[in-house]
């Protein structure tokens, strides 16, 4: 029986056309931003640290560690425990709070005779507590990098060489790392607070000298995994350097392990920087530190709650920041999570 009407060809029609690759190519990094941007609180915290950190360094221009430390003794009197004013009508944010004696909410300011707004108020001896926030998420952020920063020097290097040479190269160099996790970091603080005094050059050693071991156990096991893989097998037959090898075949494949180490380490030195300095082991008064604040803050706590309140957020925000970055980074870097 004879079609009384051609077939016609439906979809594609160009054979050429059927070959070509609508979706775009991507670099490993291009691959890993694309999953970034779907994980929205990462990409939240991504923003929110950048602007802290850009906020933090380019206030040195116009707030200074000594701006924030001076106070008038004369005016002390006058001017300590101002409550937050904003100049415009907002509770709790417009001047008024509670004096010692007095159960009513009133305009501090007015009764005291000030005539400057402080948006964040003051401490007990008048310094301005907006300043000090500053100066101090300047400092611990300071603390932390810097500690950081070491801690990925010494880590990635120590589990590199530890994971290469393996044998009983390996085994001597993790009974040390085993030796060096067992002591008790604040034993570590303690002794170079004696020996150096307490300040920001013993925290930042303190951390430097006790946390890197994470670092280096996740870059050993990863060095132990990448090694046995044929593209380090071929520079080895090409005759290519052990150094050679590890900074231009092994790092680049761990980068992943590593940020994300990094990023759940800046959160823990933040709040470590934190509890040392509650506990009169970390910056030296009257400099001022986000720990340094909560400390000297929590005996009002009953009367002058925003005192602790306002570093305490900001400490808890920019810690959670860096630990959803992390966790967001983790999934990322996460070799079995496709593109869509």
């Amino acid at each position: 029986m004879e079609a009384t009407h051609p077939f016609d060809l439906v979809g594609i029609k160009n054979e050429a056309a059927s070959e070509k690759i609508n979706k775009p190519t991507l670099s490993f990094w291009q691959s890993v931003w694309h999953r970034l941007k779907k994980n929205k609180l990462a990409v939240i915290s991504l923003y929110f640290l950048a602007a802290t950190i850009v906020f933090a360094i380019g206030s040195t221009a116009v707030t200074s560690q000594n701006d924030a430390n001076q106070f008038n003794t004369n005016e002390a009197a006058r001017y300590k425990n101002l409550p937050p004013k904003s100049g415009l009508p907002i509770p709790f944010w417009n001047g008024t709070g509670h004096v010692l004696g007095n159960a009513d909410r009133t305009d501090v300011y007015a009764q005291n005779n000030v005539e400057e707004k402080f948006i964040l108020g003051t401490d007990n001896l008048g310094r301005s507590l907006g300043k000090r926030v500053v100066v101090g998420l300047r400092i611990s952020l300071f603390v932390a990098l810097a500690a950081t920063a070491i801690d990925l020097i010494v880590g990635v290097s120590y589990g590199l060489v530890s994971g290469w040479f393996g044998g009983k190269t390996d085994t001597a160099m993790q009974r040390g790392i085993e030796i060096i996790s067992a002591v008790p970091t604040l034993v570590v603080v303690t002794l170079l607070a004696m020996l150096f005094g307490s300040g920001i050059g013993s925290i930042i050693l303190a951390i430097a000298l006790t946390n890197w071991t994470g670092m280096a156990r996740q870059v050993r096991n990863q060095t132990l995994t990448i090694k046995e893989r044929d593209f380090v097998l071929a520079a080895k037959t090409l005759g290519e350097s052990g150094p050679k090898i590890a900074f231009k075949h092994l790092v680049p494949n761990m980068a992943g392990t590593i940020i994300v180490q990094v990023m759940m380490t800046i959160p823990a030195a933040i709040m470590f920087e934190a509890v040392l300095s509650a506990i009169n082991l970390g910056v030296k008064a009257p400099t001022a530190s986000l720990g340094t604040l909560i400390a000297d803050a929590q005996q009002m706590l009953e009367y002058y709650p925003y005192q602790i309140l306002i570093p305490a957020t900001l400490l808890v925000l920019v810690s959670l920041a860096f630990v959803l970055l992390g966790d967001g980074l983790r999934d990322a870097f996460d070799p079995k999570m496709l593109d869509e």
